[in-house]
């Protein structure tokens, strides 16, 4: 780890590539990760993409694809197929909305709080150190933590567009 004062003498620029190549370095661990898929008490192995699935509809029951793929910032077409899955799993049911027969609408079965329950309990033990040094932190910082990581998802944003 570098010092205080290693980190203030440093210029803003490098300062901002030493940040961007820490971020680097989380991104590509994360990428690993998210190729890695877990037994949450099911009996069926899940991926990432489809336990943060999971989780946003125990959260939220009775969203749809268009709310998930919101929340998770990602295309209806994969949250589709995410679901396909997930119910072919048993792990959640579609169920039809009484207001709008056209609407579906998704809730965890049996199988799916299960597999949340030993979920959250997984976060509980490998989160515990971040919620620990967060609770040290005052609002300002982390709203300037949040702040970072909006500018952070608004630049991918804009760099995923222009790539389109």
């Amino acid at each position: 780890m570098f010092s205080y004062y290693t980190i203030r003498s440093m210029s803003k620029e490098e300062e901002f590539h030493r940040l961007r190549q820490s971020l680097v370095r989380f991104i590509n661990k994360y990428n690993e990760l998210v190729k890695k898929p877990m037994d949450y008490g099911t009996g069926d192995l899940l991926y990432p993409s489809e336990m943060h699935t999971l989780e946003v509809i125990g959260k939220n029951p009775g969203i749809n694809v268009t709310g998930i793929a919101k929340f998770l910032g990602v295309t209806k077409g994969a949250v589709s197929q995410t679901i396909k899955k997930l119910a072919g799993k048993g792990l959640i049911k579609r169920v039809r909305d009484e207001k709008d027969e056209k609407a579906v609408l998704l809730i965890l079965d049996k199988q799916g709080r299960t597999a949340l329950d030993c979920h959250d309990r997984f976060h509980e033990r490998y989160d515990a150190q971040v919620k620990t040094k967060l609770k040290r932190m005052n609002p300002e910082q982390i709203a300037l933590v949040r702040e970072v990581f909006q500018m952070l998802e608004e630049s991918v944003d804009r760099y995923l567009k222009g790539l389109a």
